[in-house]
């Protein structure tokens, strides 16, 4: 009767711990390869044109807050050391993380540093942050984020074109200015 009950207690000990395995991370891209962002990529162009109009994103510090703002606009599932979050508390997190991370006196310089470094996954346990979206599919939350800047560079220089062409529309030619 032992060996039974023993076999049994080690089947179920087994079972437990092949059910507590992490579920595989997505990478931030479709099968397709495309990237996959934390809203659609079509609406990105009038979320940043929205955000650029009341905040600097030319700045390092501006190009962070969107990111953060983008987490918190979000409405989806961020895991953090197998725990779900809000979107609202995942920025708030990660805004916490960086004004902390910055008084130990690590650089985080640049939104690429904020990526790579800060949304790269908890220094306690090792895990990666993730996110779920939603089709059910679970992303690691790093390079969603890194989708996000890149998104947020194109358009930005899509800006300066625009910017550009304006300009250079609005200037006079120097024939027009002398009247010749």
């Amino acid at each position: 009767m032992k060996p039974k009950f023993l076999y049994f207690v080690l089947l179920i000990m087994l079972l437990g711990c092949a059910s507590n395995q992490p579920t595989a991370l997505l990478t931030g891209h479709t099968l397709e390869g495309a990237p996959i962002c934390l809203d659609s990529r079509d609406n990105i162009p009038a979320v940043v044109r929205k955000f650029f109009n009341s905040r600097d994103l030319t700045t390092e510090e501006g190009k962070i807050d969107y990111l953060i703002e983008r987490v918190r606009a979000a409405h989806l599932t961020f895991i953090r050391n197998r725990v779900e979050y809000d979107s609202a508390s995942a920025a708030t997190f990660l805004r916490w993380k960086l004004n902390r991370w910055k008084k130990k006196g690590t650089k985080i310089e640049t939104a690429q540093d904020f990526v790579s470094i800060i949304s790269s996954g908890s220094t306690m346990s090792g895990r990666p942050y993730s996110i779920i979206l939603p089709d059910g599919s679970r992303h690691n939350l790093q390079p969603i984020l890194q989708n996000e800047l890149d998104a947020l560079n194109f358009c930005l220089k899509q800006y300066a074109v625009e910017a550009d062409n304006t300009k250079s529309k609005a200037t006079p030619s120097q024939s027009g200015v002398n009247g010749n």
